[in-house]
């Protein structure tokens, strides 16, 4: 299936992949720019930012947005990560005009009216009240703190209630002046649209955007730490983890191969082992994620209070006796369940318009399937045991534990069950 990548007039990339049987077409605006290029001060605002989008347009009211959309039986939705931030429909091919329209509109045009935004700013209080009640999601919350301390890449996506209130409408129009320009910004098509389609729509909605400067991201620095929450809740949830690889380390592959292979389904050591014969937790799971510029490899699992220290060494005891006996049969097993999913993945045309411009955001190009899967394929046992011997460092442990942990060994201990 053709991958056709373009400028528009004023240097918005445009890429399209034609895919001539399908009826829909999945369509995104990508902004370079996430909760890592945030001040202190204005912790959440990307997120906030994104939220506003949808309230109102100097032609649109929010509620207009959303019927247009639903009223051609299509569906709209926007998302903020660490490092992007994204606006994104799907609809039936001849309908892509009116999608165009609404993502240049939300875009450009958006008003920022401050009783809105004061009405957006309690529903995002609530979403983030709703992650403190989370336990599975707080430790995570914490850990990226501990990982990263006192960085932009550390804070919570959501903000905090403090920086939140503090937010005015000036401030985002600002912050959208600074980050949404023409430099900064990628449109990605898949599904039943040709480029040529594609490119004249977007030169007539969004070519009116000025160009600009990106401006410079502190690059992140991976720093240890540990943070404890105690909470009167029936589990301990746990993560341990250590400094993983970023999108351009050459381990990258091998990192989620070993990754599938530790903590990633049912087949999984820590899965048949921790939960299948020792018992000690209901859901365990390892994971490798990555930035620009750095990244991080964990377990998390939640247990009971009087089997955190068993279950901690139980972890400590899967990661270290892999270097001694993975197996190829374990290896060819992850390589598979990787290779499937990303070949499933190509055949969706949303899951495909996610992975162009995530691609084109972090290499600048769309990489070709195969080039990625030769690399993959090329991964085998010494690479496997390198990769473990230069990850888990006992000194570069960090620690994110919730809940009922009174009885969590030291962080010294934990840490001396990887020598």
């Amino acid at each position: 299936m053709l991958i056709t990548d373009s400028k528009i007039d004023n240097n918005i990339r445009v890429i399209s992949q034609y895919m001539p049987n399908f009826s829909s077409v999945s369509l995104g605006v990508w902004a370079e720019v996430g909760s890592r290029n945030e001040k202190k001060s204005e912790q959440g605002i990307s997120h906030l930012l994104e939220h506003m989008a949808f309230k109102g347009t100097k032609s649109r009211t929010a509620k207009q947005i959303a019927l247009e959309i639903e009223n051609v039986g299509g569906d709209i939705n926007a998302s903020t990560s660490v490092e992007r931030t994204s606006y994104y429909v799907r609809l039936l091919k001849n309908d892509v005009e009116i999608g165009i329209s609404i993502l240049s509109d939300i875009i450009q045009n958006s008003v920022f009216d401050p009783i809105e935004l004061s009405r957006e700013k309690n529903v995002i209080l609530q979403e983030l009240a709703s992650t403190i009640d989370s336990p599975d999601d707080m430790v995570f919350e914490n850990f990226q703190s501990a990982a990263y301390q006192d960085q932009a890449i550390g804070r919570s996506i959501l903000g905090n209630k403090e920086t939140l209130m503090s937010i005015k409408s000036e401030n985002i129009k600002d912050y959208l002046d600074d980050h949404y320009h023409a430099e900064n910004l990628t449109i990605v098509a898949t599904g039943a649209i040709k480029h040529e389609e594609l490119v004249d729509l977007c030169n007539k909605y969004f070519n009116s955007i000025p160009k600009g400067v990106k401006p410079p991201s502190k690059d992140a620095e991976y720093n240890p730490s540990e943070i404890r929450e105690e909470r009167n809740i029936e589990q301990a949830h746990i993560i341990y983890a250590f400094e993983g690889c970023s999108y351009f380390a050459d381990d990258l592959y091998v990192s989620h191969i070993f990754s599938n292979i530790l903590g990633g389904g049912m087949s999984s050591r820590l899965f048949q082992n921790i939960r299948e014969k020792l018992g000690l937790a209901y859901s365990v799971f390892s994971f490798s994620s990555s930035y620009r510029d750095t990244g991080v490899f964990g377990v998390y699992s939640a247990t009971s209070p009087e089997k955190v220290n068993e279950y901690s060494e139980a972890v400590a005891n899967e990661i270290l006796s892999s270097k001694c006996n993975i197996s190829e049969q374990e290896i060819n097993k992850a390589k598979k369940q990787i290779r499937a999913g990303l070949l499933m993945s190509s055949e969706n045309p949303m899951a495909r318009m996610n992975q162009i411009a995530r691609q084109v955001s972090i290499y600048g190009r769309v990489i070709d399937i195969n080039e990625t899967l030769n690399k993959i394929e090329a991964i085998n046992l010494n690479h496997i045991k390198e990769f473990i011997e230069k990850t888990f460092i006992p000194e570069k442990m960090t620690i994110s534990a919730l809940g009922a942990i009174k009885t969590l060994r030291a962080k010294e201990d934990i840490v001396s069950f990887y020598k």
